[in-house]
Formats: structure tokens, sequence, C-alpha cells
């Protein structure tokens, strides 16, 4: 999986993830994320937005464009002015 910087993703099966305070969150099918940061060549960061685990970052194995996704900045920037 290829992805930018800010780009949202929606994970397409249930999975667990570990928290590192202990005991494990189900991500669903469906669930969606959003690319923070490239960590390197094959990681990249993700900030979980919606269902169980919104709110936790992972780090997880994918591609992560040199590039960022302006659309979706930008339309994040104009949803917080607007509130």
């Amino acid at each position: 999986m290829k992805a930018k910087l800010g780009q949202i993703i929606a994970f397409r099966s249930d999975h667990k993830i570990n928290l590192a305070k202990g005991g494990t969150v189900t991500v669903k099918k469906g669930d969606k994320a959003q690319v923070l940061k490239k960590i390197d060549d094959s990681t990249g960061q993700i900030l979980y937005l919606t269902g169980e685990a919104a709110g936790k970052c992972q780090y997880i194995s994918m591609e992560v464009d040199d590039n960022i996704d302006a659309d979706t900045i930008a339309k994040k920037i104009m949803e917080e002015l607007n509130r």
C-alpha cells in the first residue's frame, strides 16, 4: 500500500492492535486513519480517526510518498477555522 502524508485510509478487514498500556482494541473493516509521517522507506505512522482505536497512533508497514495530500490537509484546516 502506498499513501501520501495527510491521506485518509480505510481498513479492508478487522484486526486487533496492542496498546502501549496493555490490552488490545479491535480495528474494524471501514475504520479510518490518517497518515501522519514517514518513518522510513517501508514504515509510516498513522492516527486512527474512527472506531475503538480512535485517537491512537501506530507505526504500520506501508510505503509513504514524500508528497503531501494537499486537498485533505486544506479541507481539515477549513473545518477547524469554521468551528
